[in-house]
């Protein structure tokens, strides 16, 4: 009976053993650990850390990167706008300089192609002018009509050439002299009041345009007064030397 009460009196002791104030104590230095002062304080440092002057710093120095690198962008932005506008300006005068060039090439062109066409087309004036002096020739003289006939046929054919090519007769005769239009080789003298002067009085050669441009002038006589001068005699004595 003895030793029974000895074996459950240990099973006691066990139990209050497990419920003994050194595991309590052990679970309360846990508790008090994680509120402890130093866990706070760990919290408190990182806090302040993050607001320490350091960091404010780290972050005015990004700012004026930032401001720098912006003034770096927009210093080379003028400087590539102005290099833009300095290369669009010399392109619009080279590309007006190109035009004027090209014009004045075409209007050289022109020109010669204007002046190869003339001296051309003065041979066919002069040949036209023969042709001219023929028919006037074969009408005085008894000659086959058939003859006459070609002549004249081909006299319509050049006519109707060089009217095609824009050649045009310069009217001359009683009209008023035209520096630009006639070149005087004579005078028509008259002591009538009521001729006028510088009047075409006759034709000498036939003139002719081009394209309103003179490709060869009419030489012609022009009218002009007979001025009587009149001597008057003076009877006074002249000054002595």
């Amino acid at each position: 009976m003895d030793k029974k009460r000895e074996g459950n009196f240990s099973l006691s002791e066990n139990d209050e053993n497990s419920d003994s104030p050194s595991t309590s104590t052990n679970a309360d230095r846990s508790a008090k650990d994680s509120d402890s002062p130093s866990t706070s304080t760990n919290a408190d440092r990182s806090a302040k850390d993050s607001d320490s002057p350091s960091t404010s710093t780290n972050a005015d120095r990004s700012a004026k990167d930032i401001l720098n690198e912006l003034n770096n962008t927009k210093n080379e932005l003028e400087h590539y706008r102005s290099l833009y506008s300095d290369t669009f300006n010399k392109l619009k005068y080279s590309l007006a300089d190109f035009d004027n060039f090209r014009k004045n090439v075409e209007k050289q062109n022109s020109l010669k192609i204007l002046s190869i066409k003339a001296d051309v087309l003065s041979v066919v004036v002069n040949l036209r002018e023969d042709f001219i002096r023929a028919i006037d020739t074969i009408k005085q003289k008894k000659i086959d009509n058939a003859i006459f006939e070609g002549l004249e046929s081909i006299l319509k054919n050049i006519n109707i050439f060089l009217e095609k090519e824009g050649i045009k007769e310069i009217e001359s005769l009683n009209n008023a002299f035209d520096p630009n239009l006639h070149e005087i080789i004579g005078f028509s003298y008259s002591d009538d009041d009521d001729v006028k002067e510088n009047i075409v009085t006759k034709e000498i050669r036939k003139g002719y345009l081009l394209n309103d441009r003179v490709l060869r002038p009419s030489l012609v006589e022009v009218s002009k007064k007979i001025v009587n001068n009149m001597d008057n005699n003076n009877n006074g004595q002249g000054d002595e030397i």
